[in-house]
């Protein structure tokens, strides 16, 4: 069934340990879990279903990672949703994970939770580059 998930993602990049929060938006599991094997570091999910977090990584130093401000969803329907981290921190990718593959995981996928049958149709990502 499909629900709001909150990801807390925990990832050491340049020795630096980074924490950013986000929510997905009425994700199947199988998605969540998916789009979460992109992210660097580690990852908690709060569905609450503990099942589906992976902080075996969390304490592993990055030298790079693909840090994302936020993406843009839109839908079928015009719907519109995006996935940014909380108090706009970004989200650590992996330094191989592209925009592409982001758009692999989320194409044709029905997150939208007020038209239930609606597809992802377009994304937008926007990065940053992560300063220390």
């Amino acid at each position: 069934m499909a629900k709001d998930w909150k990801v807390t993602q925990t990832a050491t990049v340049k020795g630096v340990k980074r924490t950013c929060s986000f929510i997905l938006p009425y994700m199947e599991t199988a998605d969540v879990s998916a789009f979460c094997t992109l992210l660097e570091g580690g990852y908690q999910i709060t569905e609450i279903n503990e099942s589906l977090s992976d902080m075996t990584s969390a304490e592993t130093n990055a030298a790079n990672s693909t840090p994302v401000n936020s993406i843009y969803i839109r839908g079928e329907n015009a719907q519109s949703v995006s996935v940014r981290g909380f108090g706009g921190s970004p989200i650590h990718f992996k330094n191989t994970v592209t925009e592409d593959d982001i758009g692999i995981v989320l194409q044709n996928k029905k997150i939208f939770q007020y038209v239930p049958d609606a597809k992802v149709v377009s994304f937008s990502v926007k990065t940053s580059e992560s300063l220390i």
